[in-house]
């Protein structure tokens, strides 16, 4: 009887990089192929989704932008997570490791490129980011999300597959855009970690609407932890129907609801949004490492599904006129839902998996 293929599949930090991991596990496992999960403390408080795979951690921290002393901290972990990456591929002798890009994704790929095990690379933005382009000389494949993405090395085989989506969120695909009709739900994320903008800009744009649309709204809100009851205090006397959370567990359940999403460029979110046929406001991260925000954001706009924001735009009065630009006119959502499906890819985890296996076929 032959060993059943493994594969070990690496991400962490955020939910945007587990997530698509998550999927990817599932499609793999659904194959009848083996999967191990290696993650930093970050990225293990998201997982708990990949029952059939055997989960590691490791230490990954980034240091980018950080001062001399950081920088050298961060590499002594990175140097740290490396070690231990390579006990234990060298335990699971997987047919190839998965990285889904970030810092927390780089020391099981390097480690994987040292011992000579074939790396794919899923890179999630329309930039090729810092960690996958020192991993993209030596991978065997890059799969990207977006069809055209910037900084990949001339040459280079790659894939467009889109994002691996959760079971959940694959399951909006074909569900209608909700009727138009009160109430207006407004969905706010931004990102696991939530947005400290988002929680000093929104609740002052909200509360500048006209009495008549403010109680048609029905907002939730994702915060910063530590905001939490800044954000609450600030909606107070507001008239506003709100609920804040740091992390919304629900999130499939709320974007079927919503009418109109408020979010940062992470591609995971948009392309969560596309799936589902929700129009976005974008607000990139300002200084997000080579605008790969705005440029997921373009992306998206360019479809006529999406709006762009920029931080320095992004004050509660021209957001008070956007939501009542759009909710005075409902054919623009409707239209707009339509649109941003055209990103769309409900297809990409069994596409990623499918370069996968093919990869490693004759392994």
């Amino acid at each position: 009887m032959s060993e059943i293929k493994k594969f070990v599949l690496t991400a962490g930090g955020t939910g945007g990089h587990v997530f698509p991991a998550e999927a990817l596990a599932k499609e793999l496992t659904d194959e009848g192929y083996a999967v191990c999960f290696v993650t930093d403390k970050r990225g293990n408080s998201f997982s708990g989704k990949f029952p059939t795979a055997k989960e590691y951690r490791v230490f990954a921290t980034g240091y980018a932008g950080k001062g001399f002393f950081a920088k050298l901290k961060g590499l002594f972990f990175l140097g740290l997570g490396v070690l231990q990456s390579l006990v234990i591929l060298r335990k699971e002798k997987p047919a190839a490791v998965i990285g889904f890009g970030g810092y927390a994704a780089f020391p099981a790929a390097f480690a994987a490129e040292l011992l000579g095990i074939p790396v794919i690379l899923h890179e999630q933005n329309a930039v090729l980011g810092g960690a996958n382009r020192f991993l993209a000389k030596k991978s065997a494949l890059i799969a990207t999300t977006f069809p055209n993405v910037a900084r990949v090395p001339e040459g280079k085989k790659t894939v467009f597959t889109g994002v691996p989506l959760r079971p959940e969120i694959l399951a909006l695909c074909n569900q209608p855009y909700p009727e138009l009709k009160a109430p207006f739900c407004l969905l706010i994320t931004g990102g696991s970690q939530g947005a400290k903008l988002f929680g000093d800009v929104i609740p002052s744009g909200l509360k500048l609407l006209p009495a008549e649309l403010k109680s048609k709204l029905k907002i939730a809100q994702q915060c910063r932890p530590d905001e939490l009851d800044a954000v609450n205090k600030a909606y107070e006397g507001s008239g506003l129907c709100v609920e804040t959370a740091p992390f919304f567990t629900d999130m499939p359940a709320r974007l079927k609801s919503a009418h109109l999403l408020i979010c940062r460029g992470g591609a995971s979110s948009l392309q969560e949004a596309a799936a589902a046929g929700r129009p976005a406001v974008i607000v990139p991260i300002y200084r997000s490492a080579d605008a790969h925000q705005l440029a997921n954001a373009k992306s998206m706009a360019e479809t006529g599904g999406a709006f762009i924001m920029e931080e320095p735009d992004f004050t509660p009065e021209r957001l008070a006129d956007k939501i009542q630009e759009l909710f005075n006119d409902p054919k623009t959502l409707i239209t707009a839902s339509e649109q941003i499906r055209q990103r769309a890819k409900p297809d990409a985890a069994k596409q990623l998996a499918a370069a996968v296996i093919d990869i490693t076929k004759n392994g």
